[in-house]
């Protein structure tokens, strides 16, 4: 370990270690305090764990699964009643199976469960589930904050014709090659007061009010112009550019020729672009979006079906609409590396895929072994802050322009 982790406003972490053995509790306790960790608390077993968890509120517990009176397991049970759970992480010598196994029951059970540690543990692995507690507990602060975010619709209107609500690009990356070959289009507010807003906090609320549309004709205009101007630039890659669409949109009668329309005046082939379809949703109406699904790759249109393997119908959809692209979700693939039931379902999900000739996508890899895994599979683009997060268009040429930008341990 390179030296204190925990350094950041949200911080210090609460942490509690729930151990039989006296020696494992100490040996647990100073790799913690080497990592920058502070406020540590220790149980002896799964009663004594109950009642500190019913008195003191906190951020992270660290539980051994095989201990006298109330095991790791029955403790999962008894905390469901519990007004605030912490993220939980199980360590053990048992074996990996048993830890995945695990890890998918705090998950039923509807508990934060981050992952595990496999005795002994090490300093690499105690950080890496460290670095994961410090990301949910960020994502949760900005979900919790964005419930204090009531945004007009007229609010949300001025500040798209504004050119305040703009995309940001994520690149999705060749895994053979490391070139950048697409970029996913993803909102993003710059708000003259209050800065910088996170999706999250805006939105939900564009939902709400029925602004749907008119966010995604304003994601498509500006990716347009932006794609526009990227061909002066690189005029041998002609990128391509992927724009969400959700289920309420894409059934629009007059969705189709109101997006042909937008290609047209910047005088764009329709091949640039893909329209990601949300399968976190039903098909509200499957003829309607049969016709559109149709008429937007008679157009020229790539259509991709989205969250593949985590959304509604998957396999339906997968047979109705005519994809040519499939994204496979990313509860596919975090920490899919290592767990041999995570592997073999990802890889029958890519071969499937395959077998059906559409372009996969994988998103959300975080971690080389995840991205060594999908590269394996051969998949055709991989997407995830491994590689890049989503960035403002000023700041994409350089990106690609400098391939050394890319993770080291990968080139």
């Amino acid at each position: 370990m390179t030296g204190p982790l925990l350094q950041s406003d949200i911080f210090p972490l609460r942490i509690l270690i729930v151990e039989d053995h006296a020696i494992q509790r100490m040996a647990l306790h100073a790799l913690l305090q080497q990592a920058g960790a502070s406020l540590i608390d220790e149980a002896e077993d799964g009663y004594q764990a109950l009642s500190q968890l019913e008195s003191h509120r906190y951020d992270l517990m660290i539980c051994d699964l095989d201990m006298p009176r109330l095991d790791g397991i029955q403790l999962l049970r008894h905390m469901r009643r519990l007004e605030h759970v912490p993220q939980l992480v199980f360590c053990s010598a048992q074996a990996g199976d048993i830890l995945h196994s695990v890890s998918r029951f705090g998950g039923h059970q509807e508990l934060p469960v981050l992952g595990s540690l496999e005795k002994p543990v090490s300093a690499d692995q105690l950080e890496s589930l460290l670095q994961a507690c410090i990301n949910q507990i960020a994502d949760k602060s900005e979900t919790t904050a964005a419930r204090h975010y009531a945004f007009s619709r007229q609010e949300l209107r001025d500040a798209m014709h504004a050119g305040q609500i703009l995309p940001w690009y994520q690149p999705k990356i060749d895994p053979q090659t490391m070139e950048t070959v697409s970029v996913e289009a993803l909102a993003r507010w710059q708000h003259p007061v209050h800065g910088l807003i996170a999706p999250a906090l805006f939105l939900p609320r564009i939902d709400e009010v029925d602004l749907g549309e008119e966010l995604l004709c304003t994601m498509l205009e500006h990716s347009v112009r932006d794609c526009c101007e990227w061909d002066t630039q690189f005029p041998a890659l002609k990128l391509g550019v992927a724009v969400n669409i959700n289920v309420r949109e894409f059934d629009r009668p007059d969705i189709p020729d109101k997006l042909n329309a937008i290609l047209k005046s910047a005088h764009l082939s329709p091949a640039r672009i893909t329209l990601e379809l949300t399968e976190t949703q039903p098909l509200d109406n499957l003829s309607c979006s049969l016709e559109n699904a149709i008429r937007l790759r008679v157009m020229g249109f790539n259509l991709a079906l989205d969250d593949f393997g985590a959304g509604y119908s998957g396999f339906h959809h997968l047979r109705e609409i005519p994809a040519n692209s499939v994204k496979i979700d990313r509860t596919l693939v975090h920490q899919a590396a290592g767990d041999p039931a995570a592997e073999k379902l990802l890889g029958f999900a890519v071969r499937m895929l395959q077998s059906q000739h559409v372009s996969v996508v994988v998103e959300g890899v975080s971690r080389r072994q995840d991205f060594d895994l999908v590269k394996q599979l051969h998949v055709d683009l991989v997407q995830g802050f491994l590689l890049a997060k989503p960035m403002a268009r000023g700041r994409l040429p350089g990106f690609i322009r400098n391939p050394l930008s890319l993770p080291q341990a990968l080139s």
